[in-house]
């Protein structure tokens, strides 16, 4: 099968940023409501759900994905007739209700832990949360897939500003954790809304570019590769709470908040981006990643030296009794960059079809960012030894897999192509000339 390289008329870019950014303030202004409104224990304890919440969702970002390629692989395809291959949103919803059953039967066994007292209630929130983001995540990557940026933006930025509209409400009215838990689950169930418009009917009849076993078989590994990603990228208020004592781990809330600002204005926004990421790479190959390093590398260098000066004082406005030094706000929004850099690696690999890779390189950064968690020193010390060192490790995975894999077997890729050649698409979605030996 060829793909049309011809380029789209449409260019994605400025349409999805600008969704993504709704979404980056939204998501900033939540935390925000949640430090003002509760006190820091209880910020803490929402700040673990809000982890353990969007580290699923980043799970599904796998569908996400990977939807994304087949649909765009199918829809480019030089091939006569339409496309034949499996419808990719029921596909997704057999996928998700695996997740939602699983997350719900297990629940009693480590929600007690994670949550406390008020875990059942919790949990209940979380499963609708995964159940709704489902959906979500299978029509986002059919819209950016059929190429329907605007579509895919307004779903993007109608749920972050439902969610944040649901959790002022809640803050507005008192309500403690388990309200503002409810309003961002509930936020992700905007789909319901936007379905009463054809356009987003429409894409529940997207199909990607093989049949549904193969499409199941890539959405598992997708979504694999995704969870090990969504840990260090959402879920490191989990991790930081399973490796530190409830002594400790009760006075993090600072911290933990000082994370997720450094990491929002990088890392929401390129969330949301790293769909044009995939389409990008597949059309242009590695190439189309220079322009996304530079711009991190000096949105990194630029916002440390932001952080350093604005963080602490933008801290005492957020909550008087929040206490992070200047340092530690540049040190965190460097370890910001770095997992963007790694996001991009990642979402390269994904794009070439080459899960192997992009599950090895998220595995080894956060299994390297546990093994720093675990270790004897300070909070701050420990927090930002391993949000440096995990992506660190991540991208020269993916990075020496990429220059030695063509000489060694599985996982390796060669880049080249003739320009005057149509650039071909296997059926698992690697260009030609990125060549793969499985």
């Amino acid at each position: 099968m060829t793909i049309d390289r011809r380029p789209s008329p449409r260019s994605p870019g400025l349409v999805v940023m600008a969704a993504a950014g709704i979404s980056g303030v939204a998501g900033y202004v939540v935390l925000v409501l949640a430090a003002r409104a509760l006190t820091p224990a209880e910020n803490a304890d929402f700040l673990v759900f809000w982890g353990a919440v969007f580290a699923v969702f980043g799970v599904l970002t796998g569908l996400t994905a990977e939807i994304t390629r087949a649909v765009f692989a199918a829809r480019h395809s030089q091939s006569p007739g339409p496309a034949a291959g499996a419808r990719v949103v029921p596909a997704a919803l057999v996928l998700g209700g695996a997740v939602v059953g699983v997350v719900g039967l297990s629940g009693p066994l480590w929600a007690p832990a994670l949550f406390g007292s008020e875990w059942l209630p919790l949990l209940a929130a979380m499963v609708c949360g995964i159940g709704l983001f489902v959906v979500h995540s299978a029509l986002g990557g059919a819209a950016a897939g059929g190429g329907q940026w605007s579509g895919y933006a307004v779903l993007v930025g109608l749920e972050a500003t439902t969610r944040l509209a649901l959790c002022a409400l809640v803050a507005l009215l008192g309500g403690e954790v388990l309200g503002l838990a409810w309003g961002v689950c509930a936020a992700c169930g905007t789909w319901l809304l936007l379905s009463l418009w054809p356009r987003y009917r429409r894409l529940w009849a997207a199909r990607g570019d093989v049949d549904r076993g193969g499409l199941l078989r890539r959405m598992v590994s997708a979504c694999t590769a995704a969870g090990a990603s969504s840990l260090l990228l959402v879920g490191f208020p989990v991790l930081l709470r399973v490796t530190t004592s409830d002594e400790v781990f009760a006075g993090t809330a600072p911290l933990l908040l000082a994370v997720s600002l450094t990491r929002a204005p990088l890392l929401v926004p390129l969330g949301a981006y790293q769909n044009v990421v995939v389409t990008k790479v597949l059309t242009q190959g590695l190439r189309a990643l220079v322009g996304p390093t530079r711009l991190v590398l000096a949105l990194t260098v630029l916002g440390a030296a932001l952080a350093g000066l604005v963080g602490p004082v933008a801290m005492r406005v957020i909550n008087p009794d929040y206490r992070v030094g200047g340092v530690i706000f540049a040190a965190l929004t460097v370890a910001a960059g770095l997992v963007a850099l790694l996001t991009l690696t990642g979402a390269a690999s994904l794009a070439l079809d080459r899960h192997t890779v992009y599950l090895a390189g998220w595995t080894g950064a956060t299994l390297s960012a546990l093994a720093v968690l675990a270790g004897p020193w300070a909070i701050e010390p420990r927090v930002i030894a391993a949000l440096v060192t995990g992506p660190l490790v991540g991208m020269a995975i993916h990075l020496t897999w990429s220059v030695y894999g063509g000489r060694s077997g599985p996982g390796s890729v060669r880049v080249g192509r003739s320009p005057s050649r149509p650039r071909t698409l296997r059926a698992g979605g690697a260009p030609a000339g990125l060549e793969e030996n499985r």
